[in-house]
């Protein structure tokens, strides 16, 4: 999709009363957008207008209305799986309060906050709703930004460079349009997006250093790190198998991955761990034991995984999957 589209309450029948205009245009946007818990302002008449385009990898979208509040339950996750992040600028006069991940985040007017659509979340706003905001796949930004999760509902720069620069992206292809009907111009505006991103939210040396690299030694760092994506759950893979892959030698695999701020085995046993909170907070898994995560994870050793998980995020396994199941709540 390149062009973009127009979702908004104007184009409901002039007929229906408020409570019959929320009740529709809230159906149709979760069929369209994704599901999601709507509370709408009770004291104004109900208004609601959502732009969306669709830039290769990064959705954006641009959006005012009459709503107070918006949530992800666990009742909405079930029916509603999705893997993405989301990336969201407070463009109203009123603080947004969120809370996701045991976290609680009061979002400025003119700041931004990265929330998450897998995990339970909460957002509150305050007389007007209005935001601009980026979609994007979690797989993509985790393969720029190490331990993205970690900056969920977490403060972020919104005084950087890289982030001033990203709103004024976001209000530029709000007012001049989208790419028409180029899928290679809006594939070229989505990863210029993506590494933009990448450098705003972090920033982090993994982001730095494909944003900057040229060439082959770029072409290469992305294709170790894909690989090392697609595999870091397999108890067999090590980096003798990126070598024997890619036919390069084990210090300048080393090298490249060091140049990016992270060795081989520091990131693998972070992708373990991280894949690990991912399935101790998802529904589908949670009839899983705790020795089955580990092992669907890539750790051989149960207590081994428990140490490492305590050390990491402060907690059990046992402990963080039951404060998980205790948390409702997001946004969009």
């Amino acid at each position: 999709m390149t062009g973009k589209m127009l979702f908004s309450s104007d184009q409901l029948p002039a007929a229906f009363d408020d409570r019959q205009r929320f009740g529709l245009w809230r159906d149709l946007y979760s069929a369209q957008y994704g599901l999601l818990d709507f509370t709408r302002a009770e004291d104004r008449p109900f208004t609601a207008r959502l732009e969306f385009a669709q830039f290769g990898p990064v959705a954006t979208g641009w959006f005012e209305g009459a709503l107070i509040r918006a949530r992800r339950t666990r009742h909405e996750l079930r029916r509603d799986a999705r893997d993405e992040l989301f990336l969201f600028f407070n463009c109203g006069h009123s603080p947004i309060e969120v809370h996701q991940c045991g976290r609680e985040l009061v979002v400025q007017p003119g700041t931004s906050a990265l929330l998450n659509y897998y995990e339970p979340g909460d957002c509150r706003h305050g007389k007007d709703h209005l935001w601009t905001a980026f979609t994007v796949e979690r797989h993509r930004l985790r393969s720029l930004v190490r331990n993205v999760e970690d900056l969920v509902a977490m403060p972020l720069d919104s005084q950087s460079e890289a982030m001033k620069h990203l709103q004024r992206y976001a209000r530029f292809l709000s007012e001049e349009g989208t790419a028409g009907d180029d899928p290679a111009l809006a594939e070229h505006i989505g990863n210029s997006l993506l590494d933009l991103i990448a450098l705003a939210i972090g920033p982090n040396r993994d982001g730095i250093e494909l944003a900057r690299m040229r060439g082959l030694r770029a072409a290469r760092l992305r294709t170790i790190l894909a690989q090392i994506e697609a595999h870091f759950d397999d108890p067999e893979f090590s980096l003798d198998s990126i070598v024997r892959q890619q036919r390069l030698s084990a210090r300048y695999v080393q090298t490249l991955l060091q140049d990016s701020g992270c060795g081989f085995t520091e990131r693998v046993a972070e992708l373990r761990l991280q894949k690990a909170r991912r399935m101790l907070t998802d529904i589908r898994h949670e009839q899983m034991g705790i020795g089955d995560i580990a092992g669907a994870c890539g750790f051989t050793d149960a207590a081994y995984f428990t140490r490492r998980f305590r050390m990491r995020f402060g907690m059990s396994p046992t402990a963080f999957r039951g404060a998980s199941v205790s948390h409702e709540g997001m946004e969009i």
